[in-house]
């Protein structure tokens, strides 16, 4: 998972600079965290199972130095807190559970219909590598790239034709 997290990074320009960023599904906090590493300004980690969002803010407060960026962990259903978010980010980086039915049209629809997501802001969404994806129209995929048995997508909002 270390490789994939540099590769996925790498792939973004490799540093996070001033990027407020949202942590969907944070789970371990692995991605969101590594996105605070790299100088984001602020990460939002959101995660639904109690034991694990403890240990999430524990490990958070283990690294907190006034060097890192200001980071935030809340307890709730990621796809539920979109609707109420109320909030932009620069980076969005989804990795729900592989058994959630439709989680990423879901995830996508709901980035999308919140206005989550900023106008240049970038989706990097992880999933199982088997089987055929379909994004919607109203996503543009920059990359599509598989790391055994993982599978990351690259997504930006199409934007619509101002002229």
């Amino acid at each position: 998972m270390e490789s994939v997290r540099e590769a996925v990074f790498s792939s973004l320009g490799g540093s996070c600079a001033g990027l407020k960023v949202l942590d969907l599904f944070a789970g371990s906090g692995a991605l969101g965290m590594e996105a605070w590493s790299r100088g984001a300004a602020s990460v939002t980690f959101v995660e639904q199972h109690p034991g694990v969002c403890k240990t999430l803010q524990a490990n958070i407060a283990a690294l907190e130095n006034e060097s890192l960026g200001k980071t935030r962990c809340i307890k709730a259903d990621a796809l539920k807190w979109l609707e109420r978010a109320g909030e932009r980010f620069d980076l969005i980086l989804a990795d729900p559970p592989y058994d959630l039915p439709d989680a990423m049209q879901q995830t996508l629809d709901g980035i999308a219909r919140h206005s989550v997501l900023t106008e240049d802001g970038t989706v990097v969404y992880e999933l199982r590598s088997k089987g055929s994806v379909e994004v919607s129209a109203d996503w543009s995929v920059l990359r599509d790239k598989q790391y055994g048995k993982t599978r990351v997508l690259i997504l930006q909002l199409k934007r619509e034709d101002k002229s």
